[in-house]
């Protein structure tokens, strides 16, 4: 006898996420430093900001992070300042680091894994292609090796070792609610993250769009692995806008602190992008 529709178990509640952007660091530039060929434009130069977030996805009774930000010390050597060490921002906004049980590295640039040593017990989901270049031979050549530190890309080896790294190659669901997507363009194993928010989706771009009006003028970034991934990865963001309308949150655009709330008045660093139910 089949049983009727008011007998039948109710689908589980589809897992929300509040997400809260940490800037963390801060860089005065110009536009012809962080553009590719900028000149081609035919605009005349002009100085820019450049933020460094992390994210904090809270949903599920989980605590996952996108990315761990740089080593202060890292930064300042690369000329970038930082605002405030990652374990400060994450107590400030009442997220306790060793709740984080998972931290999602995006890419394996410096100011995206510099600060995972702070996370010793958490799994780390890390695209394959990105692991594999960066422990090649080819990622010691100068151009591509500027981007990273040697150190941090070997913490990653040893939690390979560990059995604490989930390789992934976009795609994947890797916690309920959260996505994988692989383009590729500014770092070879590149990937996004969808998040499913009370919102509605929302897109971490990381650095596949470090900019909103990189994206909307359709102008690469400087720091380029495959200028036609790059452009690919442009045409798949918007995609996502028009078809899905998820809301698009780029790695290093200031305007981020001012199109979201601050999470509160002493944690004017961190923006809370969304609610959860």
């Amino acid at each position: 006898m089949h049983e009727t529709a008011q007998h039948l178990p109710e689908a589980p509640a589809a897992t929300t996420y509040a997400v809260s952007g940490i800037r963390y660091g801060t860089l005065r530039s110009r536009k012809s430093e962080l553009y590719l060929r900028y000149e081609a434009y035919g605009e005349p130069d002009a100085e820019a900001d450049m933020a460094y977030f992390f994210w904090v996805l809270e949903g599920g009774g989980r605590v996952l992070l996108v990315d761990s930000g740089f080593d202060p010390d890292v930064g300042r050597r690369r000329g970038r300042t930082p605002l405030i060490g990652q374990r400060d921002a994450l107590e400030g906004i009442g997220v306790d680091p060793a709740a984080v049980e998972v931290v999602i590295v995006t890419h394996m640039h410096y100011d995206h894994i510099g600060g995972l040593d702070l996370f010793p017990q958490a799994e780390l989901i890390v695209p394959q292609p990105e692991l594999e270049f960066w422990t090649s031979p080819m990622a010691r050549r100068r151009q591509f090796a500027a981007h990273v530190e040697e150190a941090e890309i070997a913490y990653v080896r040893d939690a390979v070792a560990e059995g604490r790294v989930r390789e992934t190659q976009g795609g994947e669901e890797v916690a309920p609610g959260v996505r994988l997507i692989a383009v590729g363009g500014h770092s070879p194993g590149q990937q996004m993250v969808v998040v499913e928010t009370a919102s509605g989706p929302l897109l971490i771009t990381s650095d596949a769009v470090h900019f909103y009006e990189e994206l909307e003028l359709d102008r690469p970034f400087g720091v380029c692995a495959d200028l036609e991934a790059m452009y690919r990865a442009y045409d798949v963001v918007r995609r996502l806008e028009a078809e899905r309308g998820v809301a698009v949150v780029p790695s290093h655009d200031p305007l981020v602190l001012e199109r979201y709330a601050a999470v509160g008045e002493q944690t004017p660093y961190a923006v809370r992008l969304t609610g959860s139910q």
